[in-house]
């Protein structure tokens, strides 16, 4: 179930290998069909290889989006190679979602991690510690399934590690639902029906295991997306004559206001009430220009909006290192980034303020190829192909901003527009940056002409700090599609 919800977070086939002269042989392979809303998405694969005493596990997928008028082809993969005794050895993920893919290991010493991220010949290295409490390796997950499947055991608990989000570790809960049988390849097969949870969001899914620990079905449900389904297939099924335009994720996601917002970019003040259709709204954070406050029924809030009066931060995230540091999304140390930081505050002075705007217009007049067809190119890809969405905008900014000292992060959330993609008087799904001023964090939108404006809802913040899928932005997923949104009020710049 990790897996999936990664793919439907990043809305992310390439082989990842993380030994390039081992001999790795195949022991297992394992193909599936990935549908969302009853149409196909792409496939999926796992594969189990050997080489002496060391184990590798690996996973891709690749699936077709429709975003608007336009598709996007995004390919995950990842590898995880431990020794037969489970101790882990090198976690390697892939993820190609632009023109170049990022390239993410984590070598396993002594008492550290070395972690290596690559893009078109750059490379990034640092050193990490490893991954605190007790967790399992793949190899680990799969014995535990067996043991406990053996007892007879109805509920299954765990925490592991999947390159796809980094080292932090995931608790997985699994609670028995009943036995049935599921037809594979025309025979109908003993499985077990299973719920599952996980640590990464809160949304469950149900879960389709044989006696031998096989994972054969999987369906995970999505107010605004539908179900995204997982089963079991052949090869030549499963890679058929690929997809088309794939499942639309765009437009299903807009929120329709109770009534629109007249001349959003020149408003400084709003006040919003949010409400969830189904489950409990997740925690929106106070931060920059928002102020929330839940709502005593567990399914909404209020959202007050100033961007001329923005939050003091806390002390640990004014001295989080990680919001100048260099990553595989944000790359700080890139030459080319640094210059065109360089050259943007060439004139703006000594005021952070006054150059970290400069950088916003910098990257709103750099990035001229304005599209939906990249999925979520990194800082350094965007710089040199100078096209993207909001995201390649938010990221750009961001390592401009790094660049030049200034802590920074991206944003995550919905923005209001009066038309787009034929709708009108909507909300979309957005990102945007944020910089650290004078202990405040600052919104800044590169996508806009000014500076920002009050018709943004923050769900959701990161520093992007390991690439691959980020479980800071997990709590936005269940809204998608699940939001209503009242304009209480709106105020403007005199």
């Amino acid at each position: 179930m990790k897996r999936t919800l990664s793919v439907l977070l990043l809305v992310a086939c390439m082989w990842s290998c993380a030994t390039a002269t081992a001999d790795w042989k195949l022991e297992q392979e394992h193909w599936y069909v990935v549908e969302i809303a009853g149409t196909r998405a792409g496939s999926m694969s796992t594969m189990l290889l050997r080489d002496g005493n060391n184990i590798r596990t690996a996973t891709h997928m690749e699936m077709t989006l429709g975003r608007g008028d336009v598709s996007t082809t995004i390919r995950i993969a990842s590898a995880f190679d431990e020794t037969e005794s489970g101790r882990p050895l090198v976690i390697t993920a892939t993820q190609d979602m632009g023109q170049q893919p990022v390239k993410s290991e984590w070598r396993f010493l002594d008492d550290m991690v070395v972690y290596t991220s690559r893009q078109g010949g750059r490379e990034i290295v640092r050193e990490t510690e490893a991954p605190e409490g007790e967790w399992l390796t793949p190899m680990g997950v799969h014995r535990l399934w067996l043991k406990s499947l053996a007892a007879g055991d109805r509920e299954i608990t765990y925490f592991t590690v999947d390159g796809q989000t980094g080292l932090e570790p995931v608790e997985m809960t699994h609670k028995f639902i009943e036995d049935s049988v599921y037809e594979i390849d025309g025979r109908e097969t003993p499985v077990s029906v299973w719920k599952t949870s996980t640590s990464l969001m809160p949304i469950t899914g149900i879960e389709y295991y044989t006696a031998e620990g096989l994972k054969v079905y999987e369906e995970v449900s999505m107010p605004g997306l539908g179900k995204m389904v997982t089963r079991i297939a052949t090869k030549a099924e499963a890679q058929g004559d690929g997809v088309a335009a794939g499942p639309e994720i765009l437009i299903k996601t807009f929120v329709e206001p109770d009534r629109p917002i007249r001349d959003v970019g020149r408003a400084t003040t709003a006040t919003f009430r949010l409400r969830v259709d189904l489950g409990e709204m997740p925690e929106l954070p106070s931060a920059a220009a928002q102020r929330v406050t839940p709502g005593d029924d567990g399914a909404s809030a209020t959202l007050v909006i100033d961007i001329n009066d923005s939050l003091v931060a806390p002390d640990t995230e004014v001295g989080d290192a990680s919001y100048l540091a260099s990553s595989a999304m944000v790359d700080a140390g890139d030459p080319l980034i640094g210059k065109l930081a360089a050259r943007a505050v060439r004139d703006a002075g000594d005021d952070a303020l006054a150059r970290a705007d400069a950088m916003r217009a910098a990257v709103h007049r750099y990035i001229t190829g304005k599209g939906l067809d990249t999925a979520f190119a990194t800082a350094s890809e965007t710089a040199r192909t100078r096209s993207g969405d909001c995201s390649e905008h938010a990221v750009l900014l961001c390592a401009m901003l790094r660049a030049q000292g200034i802590p920074a992060r991206v944003a995550v959330g919905l923005v209001y527009a009066d038309a787009f993609l034929g709708r009108e008087a909507i909300f979309g799904w957005h990102m945007w940056t944020q910089a650290l001023i004078d202990d405040r964090w600052v919104d800044l939108d590169a996508t806009l002409r000014s500076r920002y404006h009050a018709g943004h809802v923050l769900t959701a913040v990161s520093s992007l700090d390991q690439g691959g899928v980020d479980t800071a932005l997990a709590s936005t997923l269940p809204l998608m599609g699940n939001l209503q949104i009242e304009v209480v009020d709106v105020g403007y710049v005199e």
